[in-house]
């Protein structure tokens, strides 16, 4: 078989690592720059799917929400989670990938053969596994996935905040929220995802934190799902980001373009790449979930009601992968539950009848 990855990114190269001969196609001249996502998983799940403990940078047992305005929820995390250096993480993958095609921006599929930006032809392919990741440039004909800019800096600041700090504040971020990462003693990674005005609300995130820039920003689509109907499409098949396989509830996805990839070139390795398809199905269903959850908390903006309500509970993260989970476990174990629940459902109401109708 010859089979064609577009994209070296954790996914596109978690593929072509376990198939030895794929040929990848790259746009950029390196992997793991231009540099776009906080880079923060969780560990038990790393573990599981391979990541190496040397492109771990820190380790986090606790995240803060809060709305900067006196309100804040406190999470333990069960297993913790991981800072990861993301560029070394995609060059210990492309080590052990023989055939990368640097500078090769593929434009279009038709059939078994890829057109690339400079008029080349290449193929015919027996797969073409897209891995482009959150630009979802040619993934975008099987499926639309919601995308959010996103814009991040890394700043030295005074503010000794613990850890992990998510913010939900709608002067900050209508659509989606903010985050304040501590990456070292006293330098943060601030960024935020919203539909507009990015460069104000980030510069107005870094000023209340009193903050100054170390380095240039970066950024770049941030995705909230939902995944994609199918994964397999004839000779295409897709994976990572260019599925929508991330978490909804906080665009998340290094994990899930690692365990994708791996399971896509299983099933290629076979001749089957149905057995992708179905090895994601529960996958899948779990992320759609997530996504109607994140209508209702972001869209209905709940959010903000809930942590109110919520202010000053203190709970176990159960499964920092799966928010579902996570937010459920917290709800039964705190008795204000009742009144969260129903602002949730008042906030929500219109959407599920019209869903359930």
């Amino acid at each position: 078989m010859r089979i064609a990855v577009i994209g070296a990114g954790p996914a596109g190269l978690s593929v072509a690592a376990a198939l030895k001969d794929a040929e990848v196609f790259e746009e950029h001249n390196v992997v793991g720059l231009p540099r776009h996502c906080t880079s923060l998983v969780s560990a038990v799940s790393a573990e599981r799917v391979g990541i190496p403990r040397e492109v771990v940078v820190r380790r986090y047992d606790e995240l803060y929400v809060t709305n900067l305005d006196g309100d804040f929820i406190r999470f333990r995390i069960r297993g913790g989670v991981y800072l990861l250096d993301r560029p070394g993480l995609e060059r210990r993958l492309a080590e052990h990938v023989a055939n990368i095609r640097f500078g090769e921006k593929v434009t279009a599929i038709k059939g078994p053969y890829l057109y690339t930006e400079r008029g080349e032809k290449y193929g015919p392919y027996d797969y073409i596994v897209v891995a482009e990741g959150s630009l979802r440039r040619l993934s975008r004909a099987y499926g639309e996935v919601v995308r959010l800019p996103g814009l991040q800096v890394d700043v030295k600041s005074p503010a000794e905040l613990p850890g992990i700090t998510v913010v939900y504040n709608p002067k900050i971020s209508q659509a989606y929220f903010a985050w304040v990462v501590e990456v070292d003693k006293g330098v943060y990674r601030v960024g935020l995802a919203d539909k507009c005005c990015l460069v104000e609300k980030l510069n107005k995130l870094v000023k209340l934190l009193k903050g100054s820039p170390v380095d240039r920003p970066f950024g770049g689509g941030v995705l909230a799902g939902p995944p994609v109907q199918r994964v397999v499409h004839g000779r295409v098949v897709l994976v990572g980001d260019a599925a929508g396989l991330v978490k909804p509830l906080s665009g998340g996805g290094i994990v899930l373009a690692v365990k994708s990839g791996k399971l896509a070139a299983e099933a290629l390795a076979r001749g089957t790449p149905s057995l992708y398809e179905e090895g994601t199905r529960q996958l899948r269903m779990r992320l759609r979930a997530a996504h109607l959850l994140f209508k209702l908390l972001y869209g209905k903006r709940a959010v903000d009601r809930l942590l109110k309500t919520l202010s000053g509970g203190d709970y176990l993260a159960v499964d920092y992968d799966d928010h579902v989970k996570t937010l459920a476990t917290a709800a039964l174990t705190d008795p204000r539950s009742l009144a969260a629940l129903r602002a949730l459902l008042l906030a929500g109401y219109s959407y599920v009848s019209h869903f359930f109708k």
